[in-house]
């Protein structure tokens, strides 16, 4: 434990008052597992409450997650009892945001404001109290945001104080600041960097002396400093617990800022700040988040030059302070473009936010659908959770049951809004840009499925819906080189795992580098095109299954990835088709491929058509990179075709597995917890290759193997002359087990 030592928080002559303004941030998003949020309670959320409770001088704001919320109001009432309590004696402010702590920044308005009121009106009907300020997701800042949040009665937010910087703030930072957007106002608190790197990673003592070195430089005035950040730190970030609670630093702390002299250092709210303090000044904010999130948001090329950047600037320490604030990475919305997985899961928000409200315009001619319409703004706002769109130091988008629950949210909002809008039912074929990207994708849809095409991107199937299971089956993320995959590399070299810093303090996240899993560089090789429906390849004979799954391969043909010209796209007797054709090479030789994609209730088809204008000697696949979320289940496996002659002989059958048979009809993949099954069947039989896509990807807990999908590879033998053609077939059957 520790023990008092004084010696370094009195100063013989008298100096300024510093107000505290603390804001914990208690963050779980929606789709998490129902452990974590448990592991959250116990080690972090729970004994943060009740110290706060035996610690009447410590004053707070709290912030927490809607999905959060939710699961202590379920699973731990008394966390909520107790919330209300100290909130009803003024020593807990409690913080508004987005209810499932959405990005803001690239909502449609009416979904943001939405989210905002949606928190307002929980707080006040369960704590008693409507907040007065938000916790801004991620700290991702648009000058936009001003009237946004302003707009809905909200008085205030928090941003680092490095979004200062950037718009050229050199001096210190104190109190809060005014902005506006055509002339709604807003107040912003600055985080001290300050108080961040030490709270809690350095001694209670030295975090303490940071608070008086920050009264002695305003000299006689009265002036407040804001620590904002993630309530995980105290507990649930790795070696936190130990250093927090076991070792008893956080009561260590509280107990020194209520011993403090209160004309020295004290504890306030946020919200009383704004009338004890006059504003510190007016400022306007350029988008910007914190430093590491404009640092991930690039490209891992781009990421290094910044990093060499910031190695030269720190060998300069005089000219790092005079240029420093204003090198920087890029913004939030960089992830979309990083990573079109989580550019088509924003795009089939976006689309699904516009479909709801044409619903609940048509609700509006036609009363009596207000519960279903609550039920599908609920799911469309979860799925607005914004973890599951990016990718840092936490798993995020890598993590595929966030992305899932990204997309049963969206397919069962879409669901209800379809109920509404009476187009549930039916089958249909249409071209529209669906991802914003100024051209037209193609969308077939029937009673059991929906489908969506990308000509421009290999004639291939990006997103496929199973409206029963609320599951886009083709959810897989890709590989592909990150940044850190440099630090796994000399990680796998020279291990290390994490300790304490200078000090006796603890060494942040971001200071750590965990290695679990001893065979993740296995995993260092990346994708040549996106992991999607039914990819077109031609690869030279005797390819083999190893050099498939790593990508070794060498790829005779430029369909992968081409754009196809899209002919005959139509709906008729409970059938959707488009007939997608290119002009491409097969190692060098004109080749002509007309693919035809054909949707009848739960079986989706496609039917491919080679012409040669020269003698073509290959193998021609046409690849399925699909999920069943999970690589080792005993409940998700792969079967032989019921029907299949004897003597087929899968070996391993969960769906990590690797393995291929010589001459096969198709294969099954079965999901007992969803009741699912996935049936794919060839003509003529082909050599059946299956392979796992697993990532090596960064999380909070170190560098992980991730299980993303599972490949099914088809081969057939082409030994084509000038004017020949090969006819092939591949059919997915899908539906209940």
């Amino acid at each position: 434990m520790y023990t008092k030592n004084r010696t370094l928080l009195y100063h013989a002559r008298p100096m300024g008052q510093l107000t505290l303004l603390l804001a914990f941030h208690n963050h779980q998003p929606d789709g998490n597992f129902d452990h974590v949020f448990a592991q959250g309670y116990a080690d972090c959320y729970g004994p943060l409450l009740r110290l706060l409770a035996e610690f009447p001088k410590v004053r707070c704001a709290l912030h927490h997650t809607g999905a959060l919320l939710e699961w202590l109001e379920r699973h731990q009432p008394e966390y909520i009892a107790l919330l209300r309590e100290l909130a009803a004696r003024n020593q807990v402010e409690i913080m508004g945001g987005g209810f499932y702590e959405p990005m803001l920044a690239v909502l449609p308005e009416r979904d943001a404001v939405g989210q905002i009121e949606m928190m307002n009106q929980w707080c006040e009907a369960k704590l008693g109290v409507r907040p007065q300020g938000m916790w801004l997701a991620e700290r991702v800042w648009e000058p936009a945001l001003a009237s946004l949040i302003g707009g809905t009665g909200l008085r205030y937010t928090l941003t680092d104080d490095t979004h200062f910087r950037n718009a050229g703030w050199l001096g210190e930072l104190s109190g809060y600041y005014v902005t506006e957007k055509a002339g709604t106002p807003l107040a912003i608190f600055p985080i001290a960097k300050e108080l961040r790197y030490a709270i809690p990673f350095k001694s209670p003592e030295q975090a303490m002396q940071v608070l008086y070195d920050m009264g002695d430089a305003a000299g006689d005035r009265k002036v407040a400093a804001t620590y904002g950040d993630d309530g995980e730190k105290f507990g649930m970030w790795p070696g936190t617990k130990e250093w927090v609670w076991d070792k008893g630093w956080l009561r260590r702390f509280f107990t020194l800022l209520s011993e403090a002299p209160p004309d020295r250092v004290r504890t306030g709210l946020l919200r009383e700040a704004l009338t004890e303090f006059p504003p510190s000044g007016r400022v306007y904010l350029p988008t910007a988040s914190y430093y590491e999130m404009g640092e991930w948001s690039l490209p891992a090329e781009a990421q290094a030059r910044l990093t060499h950047a910031q190695h030269v600037l720190d060998a300069q320490p005089t000219l790092k302070e005079e240029v420093g604030p204003f090198v920087r990475g890029g913004l939030w919305q960089n992830f979309l473009a990083k990573y079109p997985e989580a550019h088509f899961m924003h795009k089939k928000m976006i689309r699904v936010s516009d479909k709801l409200a044409a619903a609940e315009r048509h609700a509006g001619a036609a009363p009596g659908h207000d519960g279903l319409l609550d039920e599908a703004r609920r799911e469309l706002y979860r799925a607005q959770t914004n973890c599951g769109y990016w990718h840092g130091l936490f798993g995020g988008l890598y993590l595929n049951y966030i992305r899932h629950a990204v997309y049963t949210h969206l397919i069962a909002a879409e669901e209800i809004a379809d109920r509404v809008l009476g187009t549930a039912a039916g089958t249909s074929a249409r071209a529209l840009d669906l991802d914003a990207d100024l051209r037209d994708e193609l969308e077939l849809t029937s009673d059991k499925l929906r489908v969506y095409i990308k000509p421009d991107e290999g004639g291939a199937v990006y997103e496929l819906d199973v409206r029963k299971q609320r599951m886009n089956l083709l959810n897989v993320m890709g590989r592909r080189r990150e940044a850190y995959h440099d630090k796994l590399r000399a990680a796998l070299e020279q291990p290390h795992g994490h300790g304490h810093g200078d000090g006796g303090g603890q060494r942040s996240i971001h200071d750590l580098v965990m290695v679990k899993d001893r065979t993740l560089g296995e995993l260092l090789h990346y994708d040549r095109h996106l992991r999607l429906g039914f990819v077109d390849h031609f690869v030279p004979e005797g390819t083999k299954l190893e050099e498939l799954a790593r990508g070794s391969y060498r790829e005779l043909g430029d369909f992968a990835a081409g754009r196809y010209q899209v002919r005959d796209l139509g709906a008729q007797d409970g059938v959707g088709s488009v007939t997608l054709w290119r002009r491409g090479h097969v190692d060098g030789v004109p080749v002509e491929l007309e693919k035809r994609l054909r949707l009848e209730g739960g079986q989706l088809s496609c039917s491919y058509r080679v012409r040669a204008e020269g003698r073509v000697d290959a193998l021609f696949g046409s690849e399925l990179a699909f999920t069943l979320l999970a690589g080792h289940d005993d409940k998700r496996r792969y079967r032989e075709l019921p029907g299949s002659r004897p003597g087929l002989d899968l070996g391993a059958t969960n769906m990590a597995s690797h393995g291929e048979l010589a001459s096969a009809p198709g294969l099954e993949a079965l999901d007992e917890w969803l009741g699912l099954r996935v049936t794919l069947k060839v003509t003529p039989e082909a050599r059946l290759c299956r392979f796992p896509l697993e990532t090596a990807s960064q999380s909070e807990g170190g560098f992980e193997r991730t299980f993303q999908g599972s490949a099914l590879l088809p081969l057939w033998r082409v030994t084509l002359e000038a004017g020949q053609t090969l006819e092939t077939r591949a059919s997915l059957d899908i539906g209940d087990l």
